[in-house]
C-alpha cells in the first residue's frame, strides 16, 4: 500500500465521517477522492453520501471499512466509451483547425495541422518537418509575450531552413491568412506582417 494510504487508513481510524477533500486538507495532501475510489474498490474504505446543507450539494463521507467488508463488484465496461473518445478526438481538432482560421466542412475529418505544417510535398527538406505545429500558429488566448517568444522560436528554425524562400513564395501564393511561412508571420497583427531578421 502507498505511504499515502497508511496516511489515509490512519486518519479515518481516528476521525471518521470525512469528506476527501476535509481528509486531503487535515493530511496536507490535496484531493484524495481518486485514492479512495481505489481504496473503496479494495474494501478498505467505505462512503456514505448524503446532503451536506452547508455546502448545499450531496458530498461522500468516508470511514474505514468493518472487517470483511467485500469489495464491490467492478463495474462493467462501457461498450461507448471509445466510441465518445474517438467523437471527442474529431471534435477537438475540429475547433483547433477553426482557431487557427482553416476551413473545416461539415461531416468530413478536420485536417491534422501537425501533417499540414510537417512540410509541404513540394518542399523536402524543410526545416520545421520535426518542429511542434504550435510554433507556428497563435493560440486563440495567447499573450503578447507569449506570442514573441513563440515567434523567435519559429523564425530562428526558419531562419536555417534551405527552402525558406519557397515556403514564403507558396504560402503568399496560397494567400495564408495565418501562420509563420518562410520566416514570416501571416498573421495579421495591427495590419502588419513581421518579417524574421
Amino acid at each position: 500500500m502507498s505511504r499515502r494510504g497508511v496516511l489515509v487508513l490512519a486518519h479515518l481510524a481516528e476521525h471518521p465521517g470525512l469528506t476527501a477533500g476535509e481528509l486531503g486538507r487535515a493530511l496536507g495532501l490535496g484531493e484524495l477522492l481518486r485514492l479512495l475510489r481505489r481504496m473503496e474498490a479494495r474494501g478498505q474504505v467505505t462512503a456514505a453520501t448524503g446532503p451536506d446543507p452547508a455546502q448545499g450539494r450531496m458530498v461522500s463521507r468516508w470511514s474505514l471499512a468493518p472487517a470483511g467488508t467485500v469489495p464491490p463488484p467492478p463495474r462493467p465496461a462501457d461498450p461507448d466509451a471509445a466510441r465518445r473518445r474517438e467523437r471527442d478526438r474529431r471534435s477537438q481538432r475540429a475547433r483547433r483547425v477553426r482557431a487557427r482560421g482553416l476551413p473545416v466542412l461539415p461531416g468530413m475529418e478536420a485536417p491534422s495541422l501537425r501533417s499540414r505544417l510537417a512540410g509541404a510535398p513540394d518542399l523536402p527538406g524543410a526545416a520545421c518537418r520535426d518542429a511542434d505545429p504550435a510554433l507556428f500558429f497563435p493560440a486563440e488566448d495567447e499573450t503578447a509575450a507569449a506570442r514573441y517568444r513563440r515567434q523567435a522560436r519559429a523564425m530562428a528554425i526558419c531562419a536555417g531552413c534551405p527552402v525558406r524562400a519557397r515556403c514564403y513564395q507558396a504560402a503568399t501564393d496560397r494567400r495564408e491568412p495565418w501562420g509563420i511561412w518562410g520566416g514570416v508571420d501571416f498573421t495579421p497583427v495591427s495590419g502588419a506582417k513581421r518579417r524574421a531578421s
